[in-house]
């Protein structure tokens, strides 16, 4: 297929392959690309690298040691900085003395973050930092300074807010419902109702790598290492913020080369960055800050709690009629700024015949903020929508696969739904009984996902730098940053098939504001928002390349073709090596772009999935261990398997650990995180790991001319609702507030008995 000149009509073919024996569900579509875009890749196109099991390009970097993150980075004459925090909740900060902590030897910078009179909203809060020749020293520092602080009364529960609803004793919400004619005359008429309340717990982000930056100043630019989701974001962020330091974003680059994850916490400088940088401008020195693990769990962030309660009804057939919904978020001082940040989303594709309504509140409290968390509400609210869903079903006699099959709206994920269960075992484990009085016991769950971006729509067009060297080397570079998803790895296999020449030709470099730019790595959009773009480079890298051999060999540029790390040119065929000595000094360099998506409808506008699970539950101890998890999930095109599988399979895991371990746990009084480290704040650890697996569906959505789609919130949705579903089928008892400790799953089972 050659690349359109024009917007004419092309017709591809979009949908995905049958799973197993299920028939293809694929259709014809007419799109009309963009003048000089790169031809569309459907469902017909040939691929070699794209689609292939190859190992994450950067791996051995990463194993090795050598992939230097921001906390690697050192320079002669580096100094360390900390910052100094507060230890109120709540209140006014109203003496701040630093020239006893500037005396101290060793010292080189010290800086007020808040001025006398500045309110204080949290634990953590920032106060002041220092930059000195080691951390001792600044430790030192930080204990000479003097901050006085007009304390007043503070919450850190959410659920003591004046407008937070009343509980009974069993944790349900006892506030009558709101009047709904509609939804009352809807439940009045069900065959079935259940009404129930769930809630989760604060869960932080725990990012491998902590938050921080190193900053050095050359004159009056700006370097700047950062762990960032964002160095764009970043970038605008300290330009705006040092303005009065003759600082823009001509003046300053940031670098992010390799990044230890973030999850939604690491869009911003934060107030560390910004704090190194105006350290290192007054220490005339590089500054380097970075927050240590208690600064993690409680300065940066979180996956806020959640109160959910609903009620519905199902007709006799067991579809749903009515679906009722209120819940309430937790989300720290964000919500009296206007930001909140704490709503819970629910499914929607199970309604589509009932009468519905959705109430939302965020209650404030002296908490840090709550910050986006890998599919930032919809956990929290699959959770809860989810576990419900199967206690309705149980009530009214279905099984909860069947329950589903009769209300799901979506045919892919019906299929998936079908498929997942054949491959997971599903009715023979849904068939096996516990032995009466038996200690450990064992259920089957299931739960859905569903995610809604297809990528930047192309408002703005970031841009993919292709380099073709006459050795035969190839760079493709992004200023985008790789968080640890595999970014390098899908530039370096799009590149690859586009220039049909192995991997290994290919180099990818990412995470530097001097090259073209990309988006924060958050809303599963980087990766559909750039794979249109590193297509557009290589394919006007190719052009560029057949235009100089067609010249140099006397031969027209429709006669050059490229396969299998050749090029045939006018009938003569080279070596990929040989093709590239004809380039010169000078290598091939072009900018693609991100195009506007389509104008036609996609086969499919949002990213949905399933994932089943089994768990094994202690009755004498309440323990639950998960034994092994399938799921099945569409990400658009499927450029990497190995590193799709791996976000798969990764989101399973984190969301077991939200499900059964994660709880931030506060102190009343003092507004303090009891737990603010790993050895109490418990995460899922290796030998928790269960049997794992997933299948991964190729949609060709027709939306552009290389229809990827996002992977890093959708997986993450479905697997704590899972857990949940498998504890209630072996307790025959549902857990409804997460995690589900031991304590919680006794109590259930008690209360099964009575």
């Amino acid at each position: 297929m050659t690349a359109p000149g024009h917007r004419d009509g092309v017709e591809i073919t979009v949908g995905y392959r049958g799973l197993g024996t299920q028939p293809d569900r694929l259709e014809q579509r007419t799109v009309a690309p963009a003048a000089g875009d790169a031809p569309p890749w459907d469902a017909n196109t040939p691929l070699r690298a794209v689609g292939s099991d190859h190992d994450r390009v950067d791996g051995l970097a990463k194993a090795s040691g050598r992939a230097k993150y921001t906390s690697d980075v050192t320079f002669p004459g580096l100094l360390q900085a900390r910052i100094l925090r507060s230890p109120v909740a709540r209140g006014t900060l109203t003496t701040l003395e630093l020239d006893a902590a500037r005396a101290l030897p060793g010292i080189a910078a010290v800086i007020a973050l808040k001025q006398p009179g500045q309110r204080v909203r949290f634990v953590g809060d920032a106060i002041a930092a220092v930059a000195g020749t080691d951390l001792h020293r600044v430790r030192d520092a930080l204990e000479a300074i003097r901050a006085d602080y007009a304390a007043e009364p503070h919450t850190v529960d959410y659920l003591q807010h004046e407008d937070a609803p009343a509980l009974a004793a069993d944790g349900s919400i006892a506030d009558a419902w709101p009047s709904s004619a509609s939804v009352e005359q809807a439940l009045a008429a069900a065959a079935q109702t259940h009404e129930a309340t769930y809630r989760t717990e604060v869960q932080t982000h725990s990012s491998l790598e902590s938050h921080g930056a190193v900053a050095k100043w050359n004159g009056d630019d700006l370097e700047v290492w950062c762990s960032t989701q964002a160095t764009f974001g970043v970038r605008g962020e300290l330009a705006r913020a040092l303005r009065g330091q003759r600082i823009d974003v001509g003046t300053l680059t940031v670098h992010a080369e390799f990044v230890g994850g973030g999850f939604g916490s690491k869009f911003g400088a934060g107030i560390e960055g910004l704090a190194c940088c105006l350290l290192a401008r007054e220490a005339k020195a590089p500054v380097k800050l970075m927050l240590d693990r208690f600064e993690e769990h409680t300065t940066t962030g979180n996956r806020p709690a959640a109160l959910l309660q609903l009620r519905a009804g199902v007709d006799a057939d067991g579809k749903l009629t009515a679906w009722d919904v209120r819940s309430f978020g937790g989300c720290g001082f964000n919500v009296e700024k206007g930001e909140g940040g704490g709503n819970v989303a629910v499914p929607d594709y199970y309604t589509k015949g009932a009468k519905t309504r959705r109430k939302h509140l965020d209650l404030a409290t002296d908490t840090d903020p709550a910050r986006p968390m890998r599919a930032p509400g919809y956990p929290q609210g699959w959770f809860g929508a989810e576990l419900f869903l199967d206690e309705l079903a149980a009530k009214a006699g279905i099984d909860p696969l069947e329950f589903r099959l009769r209300n799901d709206r979506d045919t892919m994920r019906l299929d998936q739904w079908r498929f997942g269960a054949e491959r997971f075992g599903w009715a023979e484990a849904r068939a096996r009984r516990n032995e009466p009085g038996a200690r450990l016991v064992r259920g089957v769950g299931l739960a859905s996902a569903r995610w809604g971006q297809l990528g930047n729509p192309g408002r703005q067009p970031h841009g993919i730098q292709c380099r073709i060297h006459q050795d035969g080397s190839v760079e493709v570079r992004s200023g985008a940053q790789d968080i640890g998803t595999g970014l390098k790895t899908v530039m370096v296999l799009i590149t690859a098939d586009e220039l049909a020449i192995p991997p290994a030709r290919v180099t990818a470099v990412t995470g530097h504001t001097g090259d073209p730019s990309g988006p924060g790595s958050g809303g599963s959009t980087t990766t559909p928002s750039l794979a249109p773009a590193v297509r557009h480079a290589a394919f006007l890298a190719r052009q560029e390349l057949a235009a100089l051999l067609a010249k140099d060999l006397g031969a027209d540029a429709a006669q050059v073709a490229f396969g299998d790390g050749t090029v045939t040119v006018g009938g003569r065929a080279l070596s990929w090596a040989d093709a590239c000595k004809r380039i010169g000094p000078n290598p091939i360099d072009v900018r693609g772009k991100r195009f506007p998506n389509y104008d036609s409808e996609p086969f499919s506008a949002v990213v949905c999935g399933c994932q089943f699970a089994e768990v094994e539950v202690d009755t004498w101890t309440g323990l639950v261990r998960v034994v092994r998890m399938f799921g099945v999930q569409d990400c658009g095109l499927v450029i990497a398997k190995k590193l799709a599988e791996s976000q798969v399979l990764g989101a399973m895991l984190q969301g077991i650990s939200y499900a059964l371990h994660e709880q931030r746990i506060l102190d009343r009084t003092t507004g303090r995180m009891l737990n603010g480290d790993f050895l109490r704040y418990k995460i899922l650890g290796s030998e928790d790991v269960p049997e794992l697996g997933c299948h991964l569906m190729t949609v060709h959505n027709g939306h552009t001319s290389t229809p990827a789609a996002g992977l890093g919130e959708p997986p993450s949705v479905a697997a704590p609702a899972a857990v949940a579903n498998a504890v209630f089928h072996a307790l025959g008892a549902p857990v409804r507030h997460l995690p589900i400790t031991p304590d919680k799953v006794l109590a259930a089972l008690a209360a099964r008995r009575q």
